[in-house]
């Protein structure tokens, strides 16, 4: 790693240029590792709907930058905690429900709503323990509109101060995020560095030969879909094409009438996603994760306004399935391509992967810090 922070600056000219980071950056276990220290427990990480929050005793989990959190609903309203049993270190809850209190399993360590421990059994015949010493300890919880997130770094600066104008840019599209029901939350796994996947994410550049049926859908034309990188996140627009809302195209795609017709994908440093399709009211969130460096996981969740015919939602789901599938194929054969190692480092073109350019920058002065 020193050797990666003394070409900092280096590297940052080298992408000004179009130049790629190296391919050891894509394959390096110890970059992989590094990366989960010093990007994703320095983040805001996404845990799950707010709407699977609404009531006391509500809770939800998940993991950021490995560590185990719960968010839950309390009297004071949402709260994170570490997700571990200040005992043997056991996860304390599993999956998403609803409890009036949170117990762990291995051996009954038993926590209220708020965090503080209530029981350990025989601890009574333990000299000097207090149950007050030892409550989960807290991790950072903030919402962005329908989602929340936690972030292990007390010190981060706030979610609206990172993402807030985005809410904005999603509201021109037409789209009311607070209408939106979680329709379906899928896992995933692939044969890529979780970086490899976002920036192929972050340009649409191969749309028109990678993807036909999103390209008979949406206007792709390099002068019509516009890529525009902020701070700390990326967005791209584009908007329906007319001959998709007459059925007259040539490649079949999904039905794309309806009040949406502006298409959005947006990527929120480091690692969520969100895709809004023309329609009716649809939004998609992905959070991708690293599995190592040549494998990466994530979970999927499709949302819908009420009232959405079942047909066309399946239409739709089925629709991203195979979009996704189409990246797959690029992506994994793009990871075969790192780990070969040559040519080292890639060259991209600065008026159409800016995205890319943008991201890998956020990369390196993240693991350069």
């Amino acid at each position: 790693m020193p050797q990666v922070v003394n070409k900092a600056s280096e590297l940052l000219a080298g992408l000004d240029r179009g130049e790629s980071l190296p391919a050891s950056w894509y394959t390096d276990p110890e970059m992989t590792n590094q990366e989960i220290v010093k990007i994703f427990r320095r983040s805001w990480q996404y845990v799950g709907p707010t709407q699977r929050l609404k009531n006391i005793g509500d809770f939800i989990t998940g993991y950021v930058g490995g560590i185990p959190v719960v968010v839950v609903r309390n009297d004071s309203g949402l709260q994170g905690f570490i997700n571990v049993c200040r005992h043997r270190r056991h996860e304390v809850m599993k999956d998403c429900g609803n409890a009036k209190i949170m117990q762990c399993r291995y051996h009954a360590w038993t926590y209220d709503l708020c965090g503080e421990l209530k029981a350990a059994p025989r601890s009574d015949r333990e000299p000097d323990f207090s149950v007050a010493d030892y409550p989960l300890l807290p991790i950072k919880v903030e919402t962005l509109g329908p989602w929340v997130f936690a972030n292990a770094d007390q010190n981060s600066k706030s979610l609206d101060s990172y993402f807030g104008p985005l809410l904005d840019i999603i509201a021109e599209s037409g789209l009311d995020l607070d209408s939106l029901e979680l329709w379906s939350r899928d896992e995933w796994d692939a044969r890529a560095n979780w970086k490899t996947m976002l920036e192929n994410y972050l340009e649409c550049y191969h749309c028109p030969v990678a993807h036909p049926g999103f390209s008979a859908a949406i206007d792709v034309d390099q002068d019509s879909y516009k890529l525009t990188p902020y701070e700390w996140f990326s967005s791209q627009i584009g908007y329906v094409r007319q001959s998709a809302l007459e059925g007259s195209q040539k490649v079949k795609t999904y039905d794309a009438t309806g009040s949406i017709k502006q298409a959005q994908y947006h990527l929120l440093w480091p690692n969520f996603t969100i895709n809004i399709n023309p329609g009716f009211p649809n939004l998609s969130v992905d959070f991708w994760l690293p599995n190592g460096p040549n494998t990466a996981k994530g979970f999927s969740e499709q949302y819908f306004a009420p009232g959405v015919d079942k047909k066309w939602a399946e239409e739709l789901i089925h629709f991203n399935t195979q979009v996704g599938l189409e990246d797959d194929l690029l992506t994994n054969s793009v990871q075969m391509g790192l780990i070969g190692g040559i040519p080292s480092v890639g060259r991209f073109l600065t008026n159409s992967e800016h995205l890319c350019i943008h991201f890998q920058k956020l990369v390196v002065k993240a693991m350069c810090d």
